[in-house]
C-alpha cells in the first residue's frame, strides 16, 4: 500500500511538473507582404491541442519548452517552428505555388479566397501603392474587370467616378450637351464604399499609402449582405493594422513634376492667318446662294484683303504683327512645371496582446496652369488590445485635411481660344487688358494665372471605429462596432474685377461662400459561429443588426459689388448687391438585419445563403421595408479524386448565385412629400409672403429591386502559372425611379415614383500568366477585359421614348445614357446644290439622314447614334524582374464611348463665330477640297452637332524600381531600402482632338491639361 502511495505521489509530481513547464505563447502570423492572415491552424505537433489566428492574424495557445509548433494554411507553405519559451513568437509563412488563399474581406467577415462564392476582386497595398498615383481611384485604373474608372477633371485633386458592372439609375446624371456633372455624387449608380466598416462618400481624401486591401464585391451574392446599399457594387477599403513584434518604423517619400501632354493641335500664328482667309472666303461665298450658286472660281476669286478688318484689327498691331509674322502662343506662355511630392512616415508593432499602427501623411500637388493645387495631409492611428482570451477591444481613427484650389475656370480655354495675332503687352511691357478689341469678353489671361479668380475648397473629415470583440467559445465571438464620421466642407468663390465674368466692373465681381457639415454613424452589432455539423460538414453563420444615421446641413451666400479685390471671399458682408442666403437641412437613416449562411461539405462543395432586411426613411411609410435574398454555390472540381491526379490542372472551381438588391439612392430624402414653395401675391395692396404646393407626394414610392444571376469561373493550370477567371452575369433592376411627366391641368410638371426597369449584361475576363520564372528573372503578366451591355426594359407606361435635354433620350431597348440625334452621312457637295436646298441646306453642310423621307429634318429623324458609357474596358500590367531590378507597364484602355464634346463645341474650325478664337488644327471643307469629312467653315456649322467617339489606350504607368541587397541593409541597419522612378501618363493614343478623351465628356469651362509626371520615390524601413 505504501508503495502505491508513493507511485501515485511521483506521478502527481511529474504531472504538476510538466504542467508548470507550459506557458501560453502568442504571437501574429503574417505572409510576405507581412499583412496578416486570419484562420491560420496552429497545433503543438503530436497533439490534439490547437488555435487558429483571428481577423489580425494573432493567435495564443499553451505549450511548453521543447515543443514543435506547426503553422498550416492552404495556399502556404505548412512551417514548423521550435518553441524555445518566449512570450512572443511571430511567423512569417510563404505562399505556395496556388497562392489561391489570400483572405477576402467580404462585409462584416472574411473568407479564403478559395472559399469564395460570389464574384470578388481584391487588390493589395502593394498593387495600390505601385504606380504611386495621389489617389485610389487613380491608382486602380485598368486593374479590375467589371470597374470603370473615369477621371472627371485633370486638375489636381479633381474627384473621379466609379462604377461597377454598369449604369443602374435610369435618370442619372447626364447634363444636357455639356456631357456629364463634374461631381461624382451626382452619380447614382455610384458603388458604396466602406472604410474600416464605416459607410463613406469621398475617398479621394484617403492616402493610397494608409491601404491594406480593397475588396470590391461585384454580384448580388457578395453584396446582398448590404441589402438596399449594395446594389451597384461594394467597394470595402481596410487600412493597415498593426503586428505584434519590435516597432517597425518606415518611411516613404515621393518627388516629381507634372507637365502637359497630349496637348491639342491648335493653329500656329501662320496657320491661323490662313484660317482667317479661309473664314472670309466661306462666308462671303456662300452669299452666292441667295441668287445663284457659288462655284469653285468664285471661291478663289473673293479678295480676302477688303474683309480682313473684319476679322484682323488695323486699330492696334495686330495687322503689324501678321504683315511681320510675329505671334503670341497663348498656351505655351502661360503653361508651367508642377511639382509633385508625398510624404509618409509609419510606425507600428505591439506586445504582450497591445497592438499598435500609427501613419503621417502629406500630399503637395500642383497644377500646370495658373494656381490649381491641391494639398491632403493624412493622420491615421489604430489601437487594440487582447484584455483576455475572450475579449479584446480596439479604435481606428482616420483624419484627413485637404485644401483644394481650382483656380479660375476660364484660363484653360482662355489660353487656347486667343489669337495667336494679338498680344499680352503692349510695346513698353504693359499687361494689354482686353488683348483682343473685337472680342471683349477676353481679359488678358495673367490676372486669372495669378489669383483674379479663385475656387477654392477646404475639407476636413474624420472617421472612427471602436470596436468590442467577445469570444467565449472557439466556435461563437460577438462583436459591437460603433463607427462614426464627420466632414466639414467649405468652399469659397470670388471672381475679381480682372476677370472675364467681371470685365472691369465693379458691380460684376462677385463673391459665394459655401459651407457643408456632414455627420454619419452606423453601429453594427454581429454574431459569428463557426463549427463542425460532421465530419467534413462546416458551418459558419453571421447575425447582423445595423443601424445607419446621416444628416447634412448646408449654408450658401452671394454676394456682388465689391469695391476691392482684397478681401477675396473672406469678408463677403462688404458687397453692396445681396444676392443668396439658403440654408439647408436633410436627415437619413436606414435600419437593417442580416444573416449570412456558409456550408461547406467536405472543404469542396461550398454553399452561401444570405438576407438582409432594410427600412429607410427615404421611402414611403407602408413601402420603407423590403428584404433582399441571395444564394450561391460553389464546387472545387479540382478536389475531386478523378481530376486530382491530373498533373497539368492546378485549380478549377464553378461557381453559380443569384442575389437580391434594393437601391434608394435615385430618391431624395423627402421626395416622398408633398413640398410647401415661397410664393409672394398682394393681399389688397400689399405684397404678402405665402406657400403653395410645389409637388404631388407619392405614397407608394418603394425600393428599386436590383435581381442577377451570375456565373463565375476559376481555373488554373501549371501550377497555377497561367489562372484565368471568368464572370458571366445578368443584373436586372425593376422599379426603377424617375420622375412622370403630369399633365398641365393637374398643376404640377411632374411626379417621382417606381415607372421602369433597366438591364446590365456582360461578361469579365481575367488572366494572370507567369511568363517566365528563374532564378535570377520573372516576368509576369496580368490582363483584364469587361464588357457591358445597358437596356432600358420598360419606361412609364405605353411610352417607350422620352427624350431630354439636347442630345439625351430614354427608349426602351437602348441604353439609358444612350445620344439621340441625326446621323451625318456626309457633305452636300456642288453637284447636289438643288437637293440640299429641298433641305435648306448648301454645299459644305452636314448630310443628315432623312430617316421617314419626308424631305425634312426634324425630331421624326433622330436615331440613337451611341451611348455615353464604354462598350468595353480593358487593362494589362506587365511586370519584369531582374535579381533587385524591377520594371512594370500599365496600360489600359476604353472603348465605345461617345457623346457631345464640349471641346469640339468651341474649338473646331467649322464653329461658326467669325475668326474670334483659335482653332484646332483640323481638315475643313472648301470648293478646292470636297473630299474632307468635316463641314465648311462659318456658316456649315450645326446648332448642335459636336459628337465624338471617346476611344483611347492609354500607358498608365511605367515604374522602375531597385531593392538594396540585404549586405547593404545590413551596413544601414535597415531592413528595406527601395529606390523608385514611376512615369504616369506617358503616351495615350487617340482620334479624340481634344487634351484627354477620358474628361471628354466634360465642359470646357474648368477644364484641365491632361499631365504627364515623372516620379521619384525613396521606401525604407527599420
Amino acid at each position: 500500500m505504501v508503495k502505491l502511495k508513493l507511485l501515485l505521489m511521483a506521478l502527481l509530481i511529474g504531472f504538476t511538473g510538466t504542467s508548470w513547464a507550459q506557458s501560453k505563447v502568442s504571437g501574429v502570423v503574417v505572409d510576405s507582404q507581412n499583412i496578416p492572415i486570419p484562420g491560420v491552424n496552429v497545433l503543438v505537433k503530436g497533439t490534439k491541442q490547437g488555435a487558429a489566428t483571428d481577423f489580425d492574424g494573432k493567435y495564443q495557445i499553451t505549450a511548453k519548452s521543447g515543443d514543435v509548433l506547426v503553422f498550416s494554411y492552404l495556399g502556404f507553405k505548412t512551417q514548423e517552428v521550435i518553441y524555445k519559451g518566449q512570450a512572443s513568437l511571430n511567423v512569417n509563412m510563404q505562399e505556395d505555388a496556388a497562392q489561391l488563399n489570400e483572405v477576402v474581406v467580404i462585409g462584416y467577415g472574411s473568407v479564403k479566397r478559395s472559399d469564395l462564392t460570389g464574384a470578388v476582386a481584391s487588390i493589395s497595398s502593394e498593387d495600390i501603392t505601385a504606380q504611386k498615383k495621389t489617389d485610389i481611384g487613380q491608382a486602380i485604373k485598368g486593374q479590375v474587370s467589371g470597374v470603370d474608372v473615369r477621371s472627371l477633371s485633370n486638375k489636381p485633386g479633381a474627384p473621379l467616378n466609379i462604377r461597377i458592372r454598369g449604369n443602374t439609375a435610369i435618370t442619372n446624371n447626364i447634363a444636357g450637351r455639356d456631357g456629364l456633372s463634374d461631381s461624382p455624387g451626382d452619380d447614382r449608380s455610384k458603388p458604396l464604399y466602406v472604410v474600416d466598416g464605416i459607410f463613406f462618400e469621398d475617398i479621394n481624401i484617403l492616402n493610397p499609402a494608409d491601404i491594406q486591401q480593397m475588396d470590391i464585391l461585384k454580384d448580388a451574392s457578395a453584396t446582398a449582405i448590404y441589402g438596399s446599399r449594395g446594389a451597384n457594387g461594394v467597394v470595402i477599403i481596410t487600412t493597415k493594422n498593426g503586428i505584434e513584434g519590435k516597432t517597425v518604423f518606415t518611411y516613404e517619400a515621393t518627388l516629381g513634376v507634372n507637365s502637359v501632354v497630349n496637348e491639342p493641335d491648335y493653329f500656329t500664328g501662320d496657320e491661323y492667318v490662313d484660317f482667317v482667309n479661309d473664314v472670309i472666303r466661306s462666308r462671303e461665298w456662300v452669299k452666292l446662294f441667295s441668287n445663284g450658286v457659288g462655284t469653285v472660281a468664285d471661291y478663289n476669286n473673293i479678295n480676302v484683303a477688303n474683309f480682313i478688318n473684319t476679322e484682323i484689327q488695323t486699330s492696334n498691331e495686330e495687322a503689324s504683327n501678321v504683315a511681320n509674322r510675329r505671334y503670341t502662343n497663348w498656351r505655351k506662355d502661360f503653361q508651367k512645371t508642377g511639382i509633385q511630392t508625398s510624404h509618409n512616415l509609419g510606425m507600428s508593432g505591439g506586445t504582450d496582446g497591445l497592438v499598435y499602427n500609427g501613419t503621417i501623411g502629406y500630399l503637395s500637388d500642383e497644377g500646370v496652369v495658373g494656381i490649381e493645387a491641391f494639398e491632403r495631409y493624412n493622420i491615421s492611428a489604430s489601437l487594440s488590445k487582447k484584455v483576455s482570451d475572450q475579449f479584446t477591444v480596439g479604435l481606428k481613427t482616420y483624419l484627413a485635411f485637404s485644401e483644394r484650389e481650382e483656380g479660375s475656370r476660364e484660363l484653360y480655354r482662355s489660353t487656347q481660344r486667343l489669337a495667336p495675332t494679338v498680344n499680352s503687352r503692349d510695346v513698353d511691357g504693359n499687361i494689354i487688358l482686353f488683348p483682343d478689341k473685337q472680342d471683349a469678353r477676353f481679359i488678358n489671361p495673367y490676372f486669372d494665372a495669378n489669383g483674379a479668380w479663385r475656387n477654392n475648397t477646404k475639407s476636413m473629415d474624420v472617421i472612427a471605429n471602436v470596436f468590442l470583440d467577445y469570444k467565449p467559445t472557439k466556435w461563437i465571438g460577438f462583436k459591437t462596432q460603433f463607427a462614426p464620421n464627420i466632414k466639414n466642407t467649405r468652399f469659397g468663390e470670388y471672381r475679381g474685377l480682372l476677370t472675364k465674368s467681371s470685365e472691369n466692373n465693379p458691380t460684376r465681381v462677385r463673391a459665394y461662400y459655401d459651407s457643408y457639415f456632414n455627420t454619419s454613424y452606423s453601429w453594427d452589432n454581429t454574431v459569428d459561429l463557426n463549427f463542425d455539423v460532421a465530419e467534413g460538414h462546416n458551418l459558419k453563420t453571421t447575425l447582423i443588426s445595423s443601424v445607419y444615421h446621416k444628416q447634412r446641413e448646408w449654408s450658401n451666400i452671394e454676394n456682388r459689388n465689391f469695391d476691392t479685390d482684397a478681401y477675396l471671399f473672406y469678408n463677403i458682408e462688404s458687397g453692396l448687391e445681396k444676392r443668396t442666403a439658403n440654408t439647408e437641412y436633410v436627415k437619413e437613416t436606414i435600419s437593417s438585419f442580416a444573416a449570412r449562411v456558409n456550408y461547406s461539405i467536405l472543404d469542396k462543395y461550398l454553399f452561401t445563403f444570405s438576407g438582409r432586411y432594410d427600412g429607410s426613411s427615404k421611402l414611403s411609410p407602408t413601402n420603407k421595408w423590403a428584404f433582399f435574398p441571395a444564394a450561391a454555390f460553389a464546387w472545387k472540381a479540382s478536389d475531386e479524386k478523378f481530376l486530382q491526379n491530373t498533373d497539368w490542372l492546378s485549380n478549377l472551381k464553378l461557381r453559380l448565385s443569384y442575389g437580391e438588391s434594393g437601391n434608394d439612392t435615385s430618391v431624395n430624402a423627402y421626395d416622398t412629400l408633398a413640398f410647401l414653395s415661397d410664393s409672394d401675391y398682394l393681399f389688397g395692396n400689399t405684397q404678402t409672403n405665402g406657400v403653395t404646393v410645389a409637388g404631388l407626394p407619392n405614397y407608394d414610392l418603394t425600393w428599386e429591386r436590383s435581381k442577377e444571376f451570375n456565373f463565375g469561373l476559376d481555373f488554373g493550370v501549371l501550377q497555377n502559372r497561367i489562372k484565368l477567371g471568368i464572370e458571366v452575369y445578368n443584373k436586372k433592376t425593376e422599379g426603377s425611379i424617375l420622375s412622370r411627366l403630369l399633365s398641365p391641368i393637374t398643376g404640377y410638371g411632374s411626379a417621382t415614383g417606381n415607372f421602369g426597369s433597366i438591364r446590365n449584361k456582360g461578361v469579365e475576363l481575367t488572366l494572370n500568366t507567369k511568363n517566365v520564372q528563374t532564378n535570377n528573372f520573372n516576368w509576369t503578366t496580368n490582363i483584364n477585359f469587361s464588357k457591358n451591355k445597358n437596356e432600358i426594359l420598360e419606361l412609364d407606361g405605353d411610352l417607350d421614348l422620352i427624350p431630354y435635354g439636347n442630345h439625351g433620350v430614354l427608349q426602351i431597348g437602348q441604353a439609358a445614357d444612350a445620344i439621340w440625334a441625326h446621323e451625318q452621312i456626309g457633305i452636300w457637295q456642288l453637284d447636289e446644290v438643288a437637293e440640299a436646298a429641298v433641305y435648306n441646306r448648301k454645299p459644305g453642310e452636314y448630310k443628315f439622314r432623312d430617316v421617314n423621307n419626308d424631305s425634312k429634318i426634324d425630331n421624326e429623324d433622330k436615331v440613337i447614334l451611341g451611348q455615353v458609357s464604354p462598350d468595353w474596358t480593358a487593362g494589362m500590367t506587365n511586370t519584369f524582374s531582374y535579381k533587385n531590378f524591377d520594371l512594370s507597364i500599365n496600360v489600359y484602355t476604353r472603348q465605345g464611348s461617345f457623346g457631345h464634346s464640349e471641346f469640339n463645341q468651341l474649338s473646331v474650325p467649322w464653329q461658326g463665330d467669325d475668326a474670334k478664337f483659335n482653332k484646332v488644327d483640323l481638315d475643313y471643307w472648301t470648293p478646292n477640297n470636297p473630299t474632307s469629312k468635316n463641314p465648311a467653315l462659318e456658316y456649315g456649322a450645326n446648332a448642335d452637332w459636336y459628337y465624338t467617339d471617346f476611344d483611347f489606350v492609354r500607358i498608365g504607368n511605367i515604374g522602375m524600381g531597385y531593392q538594396f541587397t540585404q549586405p547593404v541593409l545590413d551596413k544601414l541597419k535597415m531592413s528595406s531600402l527601395r529606390l523608385t522612378l514611376d512615369i504616369q501618363n506617358p503616351f495615350t493614343f487617340t482620334d479624340y482632338t481634344g487634351s484627354d478623351p477620358e474628361t471628354g465628356l466634360q465642359n470646357n469651362y474648368n477644364g484641365g491639361y491632361l499631365t504627364k509626371t515623372i516620379l521619384f520615390g525613396l521606401k525604407l524601413s527599420y
